[in-house]
């Protein structure tokens, strides 16, 4: 290439490396806020989408390190319906809509209720996974598409929800004591293990047999990271070629 090109060329790899950065900024701040949840609270939480509708094809639980982790999924919607989430200082719910009380294993409890939604025929409609804090977890309810889930609690705790996309799912983490051992997240682990997937985001399993504690944390982070390595690449091979001339 002749030196008076030079200059030239100098203002376009600028340009491209800072696209190359901005790009790789980008993908690491939605790997950032993808994969981090809500804080740990005491309050009554309420989401989802207005006027969407859903359809609960599963749920699970299992035990991780500080929180019992209960998932919900809605794999065939494309948006989180709208769900309110309530806390009772009791195991005990009326069931929709008869108002018949049920009684779950534990000392309080969650309810879990979703409007314009459903049950797939031959969804879980009772597990009782005996975790540090979450006992059992039953529907309580379903009827003109409004569907509850009763949450039986060892104790009252705080919680956190986290919703996530691809399929659509439900986290409801419930905060242990810190004096949980690890003989009951051993024992947690054995209940909770199923012939499903071991994606902790999709099902729910156990740390020590799936992805990092964070939903979808490590997928996200490694294409960001993926991205990145291609579109620095590219950038190198076009500048390189660029400068040969």
């Amino acid at each position: 290439m002749s030196s008076s090109y030079r200059p030239h060329l100098r203002p376009k790899l600028t340009a491209l490396a800072a696209l190359v950065a901005g790009a790789g900024a980008l993908a690491v701040a939605s790997a950032v806020s993808a994969s981090a949840g809500d804080s740990f609270s005491c309050t009554n939480r309420t989401g989802g989408v207005a006027g969407a509708r859903g359809t609960v094809y599963d749920i699970r639980a299992a035990h991780h390190d500080g929180y019992d982790r209960l998932v919900i999924g809605f794999p065939t919607t494309n948006s989180m319906p709208p769900y309110r989430i309530t806390q009772q200082s009791s195991a005990h719910f009326p069931r929709d809509a008869s108002g018949r009380d049920v009684a779950l294993e534990g000392n309080t409890g969650l309810r879990v209720v979703f409007q314009n939604s459903d049950i797939q025929p031959g969804a879980p409609s009772d597990i009782k996974p005996r975790l540090p804090e979450i006992r059992e977890v039953a529907n309580v309810g379903n009827f003109e598409r409004v569907v509850s889930y009763g949450v039986g609690l060892a104790t009252a705790a705080c919680f956190r929800v986290t919703e996530l996309s691809g399929p659509t799912r439900l986290v409801i983490d419930v905060q242990t004591p810190a004096s949980t051992t690890n003989s009951a997240t051993s024992s947690s682990a054995n209940q909770a293990a199923s012939s499903a997937p071991s994606s902790l985001a999709l099902t729910g399993h156990p740390a020590a047999t799936a992805l990092p504690s964070q939903p979808s944390e490590l997928p996200i982070g490694a294409l960001a990271l993926a991205f990145v390595a291609v579109v620095g690449g590219t950038a190198l091979i076009i500048g390189l070629r660029l400068a040969r001339r």
